[in-house]
Formats: C-alpha cells, structure tokens, sequence
C-alpha cells in the first residue's frame, strides 16, 4: 500500500497561495529585469580570467582555426576532459557577437536567467506564485549564484539542465504528468552533453531516494521512450570521438570520471570541503537556513520533502568525492532558494514579516552581528586576512560598502519587519557581485600582455612557454603555445597528437628552436629568466608582466 502522501502530491497549489486577480506577467517582467542587471549589465567589462575562462574562449576560439566542430581543440591539442555543448554555444556567441568577453560569457548569463525563471515557474508549480518569485529572487541575488552567472564556466549550463531535467521530472512523477518525462530527459541530454554522465547519476539518485522515502512505486521510473531519447542525442558525440581516438574512454569515464570521484589525483579536498564552499555561495540567505530547515512539520509535505533531497544529494555525491571544486555544488542552489522562498511565503502579510518565530529573530541577529564585525575588520583586520584582501585586489571601499550592507540589512528588517528590507539588501549585496569580479580579475586576465604579444607579432614568430601556460593569453594573441618543461592539461591531448610538435624536450633544444624564427617571445617566471638566458646568448627585451609572470622578446645574434 501506498503512503498517503500519494494522493497530496496530485493537487494543485494551495488555494491561500494564488491570487486568481494577479497573472505572472508582472512577476516574470519583475525577474527579467532583476535578471538582466545582475547577469548582463557591463558582462565584458573584466578580461577573461585563467584558468577556466581562458581555457573555454581558447577552446571556442580554435573550432575556427581549425574547422573541427566536432572536436576540441586547446593549443591545437584535442582536448576531451568535457563534452562540447558549451564550446558550441561560446563560438555561436563569437560568430554573431565577435571574439568579445561578452560573447564568451553568454552561454552562462542566458543560464542563470533561465535558471531564474526555472525557479519560479518550479516553485509556483508546487506552492504558488508568491513562493515561486521569493524562491527566484532568492536565487538570483545569492552571491555565488551571480558570480557564477557572470563568468564563463560549464557550471552553470550544467546546473540549469540538470535541475531542469530534475524538476520536470518530478512534477511528472508527483503531479502524475507523463507527458513531461521527455522534455525531462532532453534536459539530461542537454546536460551530459555539458559536463558528462554525472548528470544521470544525481537525478536518478534524486528520484529514486525521493520515491523510497516516499514509498511510492518505482515503475514510474522506468521510461524507456526517454531513455531511448537520452541515447539518440548524446551517444553519437561520445561514439564518434572514441572512433577517433580509442584511448578516449579510458581517459574521460575512467580517469576524469571514477579515478575523480575515488581517488585525490585531482583537486584533492578533505570531506568537509562543500561546507564552508556552500555557505557561500548562498550568501546572504545562508543565514535563514536554520530557519527553513528547522520546522520538522513540513517533512510532511512531499514536495519540502522532494526540495530537500535534491540539495542533499548533490551536496552529499561532491562531499564523498575526493576530487573537488567549488562550482560543483552549484546546482543545489535552486531548490533551497526555493525553500527558503516558501518560508518567506509563510512568514508574510502584505509584505509584513510576522516574528513569531524566535529562531528567524536569532538568524537576523546572527547575521546582523557578522556584518558588524565585518565592518571592524575592514578597519583592524590580523594580518592574515590582511594579506588574503590584498592578494584578491578587493578594495577596501569596495569591502567596506559589502560589510555595510551586510550588516543593516536585517537590521532594517528587524526594525520596520517587512520583506522589502530582506531583499532590497540582498539583492544590493549582489549587484556589487560584477564590482567584485571586475578586481579579482586584475590579478587573473592575461588580457593586457595577450593584447601586447598580438601588437608585437610578426610572420615567423614563437611563443614558448617555460614550464608555464596561459589559455588567456592564447586566446588575446591568437597564438599557440610551444610548451618547455612542467605538466599541462595539454599532455593527453600531445600523446594522441605527437606530430604537432609543440613540445620541447628540454633546453638543449632552445638554440636550434630560436635559431629558426625571427623572434620568439617566452613566458615565463620572473625567477626564470637568468636560468633561461644562459646558453641563449642574444638579446631579451621586456614585453609586458603581469605578477610575477613576464613575457620577453628573444633575438639572437
């Protein structure tokens, strides 16, 4: 038998939640522009940052150069770490839009907006639209959600057709929708093709814990017509490069995928890695959290229920992986915003807050008090967090206008109790997100010495890289690298590709090497370049430097 949460999962929103006087129109134009601020507005303004947005715009860059749509390509290198959906989608935004920061970050901005308007038709499904557009304003003015939006990565294309394909498919298993399951595993095609199979994994994980917890049936589950769809769309990539290089699944489901998750070869973190990473990228809605969380009463409601096994699972799979990184937690994001969403919804009466609830009033103060302490810190700060906000490039004006805001934010809510307060500020806190980005990425773009190396370039000239790599300032040059020393991301795609002949064996090799161009430019270490010179008789002459990396033009004799 059934539990009876069976027959309450077939309902409609509740009826306290509709306004049959409003339609969404206000509430989906209200978004869109909340959107197109916080996603779009000076979108090119910062260089591209290395490693990532330099790895994705070089690898765009080079389906051009080399006419090859079907494989990646780094440095004239196959690259097969990811599948290219969002390579694809970078260079359509080059071709219409031109080589531009702009253009690259398209893919995401147009993702986190979407990943917005996701929120709220999800959120309006399940509870109404009061729920649905607290639960998207949630998301959209969390501090990593915009961040992520505005920097050009596979995470947040990743994150919007799996939670897509998560969503859909249970509303077509709560709400009894069959009709959905296709568009459901489109969406999962859609995201196998951005970052891979892992896509499978967390939405099977969540559908299937979801339905033992509820104790529903698990035949809903088997859809052979989406399977069928799954493989029709993303096998014919994944066949097809492994036709053309055989070592290909070893090195992506093996090595980049299970020796990943299993193994700390890459990006090693300890198991608590996700927590702090977590805390963050919510900001400044982490501090309600205890207070969505906390009423048990709601665990009765499939659909609170469904919301928080989504976050678990993703948050759970990535912290039991040994490999790790910061975006991979992205997609948990969406269904505690909505959460978060549905307890705001509950709490409000024309906008009014009711505090009822001492552990809000607690959660308020808490982060009241963090915003005052982030203000003295910004006057006294030890001298380590003195030498991280140096290191960032994050102006102290800049710091002290977030710890302001921080701080009177839930104080004014506490004052005047009134939503308003909670997302004037949060969504405030969030538009200084781009200001943010514009500093961190002085210390990352190679734009300014890629720029240079294109004006002083010549026919027959080198770029060498000693035991160094920039994808940025590939993609500002135009030019490859010829790679000296050190491992890359480059080494798999050189073993498959030996005739390139962009390696060096080592420094013997530099006399005849320079001795057959014009000029060669080296990139390199500040420290490097006595060590370098040496046997290199001839004349080096400064280009650009950017920290402690230089690049210098080289002429012999």
């Amino acid at each position: 038998m059934l539990h009876d949460d069976q027959n309450s999962t077939n309902r409609r929103p509740k009826p306290e939640t509709r306004n049959p006087f409003l339609s969404d129109w206000p509430f989906l134009m209200g978004l869109t522009l909340v959107g197109l601020v916080l996603f779009f507005h000076r979108l090119g303004a910062p260089g591209l940052m290395d490693p990532d947005e330099g790895r994705y715009a070089e690898i765009a860059r080079e389906f051009f150069v080399q006419r090859d749509w079907l494989i990646p390509h780094l440095n004239l290198l196959p690259y097969l770490e990811k599948p290219p959906l969002v390579y694809w989608l970078t260079a359509l935004g080059f071709k219409v839009f031109g080589y531009t920061e702009a253009a690259a970050r398209l893919p995401s901005a147009v993702s986190a907006l979407a990943g917005v308007f996701l929120a709220y038709g999800l959120g309006r499904a399940l509870w109404g639209p009061g729920p649905g557009v607290l639960g998207a304003l949630v998301l959209a003015s969390a501090a990593g959600y915009v961040a992520l939006g505005r920097i050009l990565t596979l995470d947040m294309m990743f994150a919007l057709c799996l939670n897509l394909g998560i969503g859909l498919g249970y509303l077509a298993l709560s709400r009894g929708q069959a009709r959905l399951w296709p568009w459901a595993y489109l969406a999962l095609a859609l995201a196998v093709l951005t970052k891979g199979p892992v896509a499978l994994v967390l939405a099977g994980l969540v559908w299937v814990i979801w339905v033992v917890v509820s104790r529903q049936a698990l035949r809903p589950l088997i859809q052979i017509r989406g399977w069928a769809l799954l493989a029709v769309i993303t096998l014919p990539w994944f066949f097809y490069v492994q036709w053309r290089y055989p070592e290909f699944f070893r090195f992506f489901i093996l090595e980049h995928h299970l020796l990943r998750f299993l193994t700390p070869a890459i990006h090693p973190e300890p198991l608590y890695y996700y927590v702090p990473v977590f805390l963050g990228l919510l900001l400044p809605w982490t501090w309600l959290l205890p207070w969505t969380l906390a009423s048990g009463g709601r665990w009765r409601d499939p659909d609170y229920r469904f919301l928080v096994i989504w976050a678990a699972v993703i948050l759970v799979f990535f912290s039991l992986s040994r490999g790790k990184l910061a975006p991979y937690i992205l997609p948990a994001l969406l269904p505690l915003a909505l959460l978060v969403g549905h307890g705001l919804a509950r709490l409000t009466g024309a906008g009014r807050l009711s505090f009822n609830s001492r552990l809000l009033k607690t959660s308020l103060l808490v982060w009241a008090v963090t915003g005052v302490l982030l203000v003295a810190l910004n006057f006294w700060p030890p001298a380590p967090l003195a030498q991280a906000m140096a290191r960032s490039n994050l102006s102290f004006s800049f710091l002290l206008a977030v710890s302001l805001i921080w701080a009177l934010t839930p104080l004014a809510a506490l004052i005047w109790r009134h939503l308003g307060a909670l997302l004037l500020g949060a969504l405030l806190l969030s538009a200084l997100v781009p200001r943010g980005i514009d500093q961190v990425s002085l210390g990352r773009s190679f734009k300014d010495m890629g720029l240079a190396l294109k004006s002083r370039w010549q026919p027959g000239a080198a770029l060498v890289g000693v035991s160094l790599y920039a994808q940025g300032l590939s993609f500002y040059s135009g030019q490859v690298f010829h790679l000296l020393g050190g491992r890359t991301e480059l080494n798999f795609g050189q073993l498959l590709r030996p005739e390139k002949g962009l390696g060096l064996v080592d420094k013997g090799a530099l006399p005849a090497f320079t001795a057959a161009h014009p000029v060669t430019f080296f990139f390199l270490k500040v420290h490097d370049l006595p060590w370098l010179a040496q046997g290199l008789p001839g004349k080096f002459r400064p280009v650009a430097s950017h920290k402690d990396c230089i690049l210098t033009a080289y002429e012999g004799k």
